[in-house]
């Protein structure tokens, strides 16, 4: 039996051993409880609180460093506040326009969305109401449809691996980077770097788009019922593009893959 000197003696020697460590997460339920009770609470606010409070500080250009961090933190608030696909839509186009000009927003959505969506469920997103550029909606998409109305969504329909996304609008850079399967039609012009990397799936543009087109695509099909800028097929390891409109260039670091034009009524291969 250890004496009450040597029980004294022990903590002296390790104080470590009486420390109360805080649990943060049992914190944090115990602060959002205490919100709860209130009249006034909306859990859609406390999320667009909570993400700006977690990730205000990330640009937008770290995109490739960032997106899956704020992807997996929207799927964890979405099973914190228990969301429904109904308050996704409304927590995109009427709650966080009031906290954020946009930036990494998309991959938040589509982190609140992972979990949620079904086969059949359509998600409308309207960009109007945000005044900067926003990244990443559609991020890892698997199931169900986004229909999305506005311009400026760069890297739309990163890392995709099913489902679609149909956009009215113009679109930044890296329309379906890193693209794996499903489908993604735009109603409007795109800019550079097209399916970069893109592994399956189909890209459909019906405007026009610049360049680099395909770089270093490796499956899957996009065709475009515009003009295109230089290096279509840039480094392009398999995969098909079409083209109906007129190209600038072709690359000449084209590895595999098939490119086509539409050319007296058939489909005529050019690379």
């Amino acid at each position: 039996m250890i004496s009450m000197q040597g029980i004294r003696e022990l903590l002296e020697n390790n104080p470590d051993l009486i420390k109360i460590r805080p649990d943060k997460k049992r914190m944090r339920m115990l602060t959002r409880y205490g919100k709860v009770i209130k009249a006034d609470y909306d859990k859609l606010h406390e999320i667009a609180k909570e993400y700006m409070q977690w990730g205000f500080d990330i640009p937008s250009w770290r995109f490739n460093a960032a997106s899956a961090r704020v992807f997996e933190f929207g799927r964890r608030l979405a099973r914190e506040y228990n969301i429904n696909i109904f308050e996704v839509g409304r927590l995109f186009n009427e709650v966080l326009p009031h906290y954020t000009r946009a930036g990494l927003a998309g991959c938040f959505i589509s982190g609140l969305c992972r979990d949620i969506i079904k086969q059949g469920d359509i998600i409308k997103l309207n960009l109007i109401a945000y005044p900067g550029s926003i990244y990443g909606i559609g991020y890892r998409h698997f199931k169900g449809r986004l229909e999305v109305i506005g311009n400026r969504a760069h890297f739309l329909g990163a890392e995709m691996e099913g489902g679609e996304i149909f956009i009215k609008g113009n679109v930044g850079n890296y329309l379906g980077k890193l693209k794996k399967d499903g489908k993604i039609l735009v109603e409007g012009n795109v800019r550079n770097w097209v399916g970069e990397k893109m592994e399956g799936g189909t890209i459909f543009i019906k405007g026009n788009v610049r360049d680099a087109l395909g770089e270093k695509m490796a499956g899957g099909e996009i065709s475009i019922e515009g003009n295109i800028g230089s290096w279509v097929g840039d480094d392009m390891r398999g995969g098909i593009i079409r083209i109906k409109g007129k190209y600038k260039s072709l690359s000449s670091d084209k590895k595999g893959g098939e490119i086509y034009k539409w050319e007296e009524g058939k489909w005529k291969l050019i690379g």
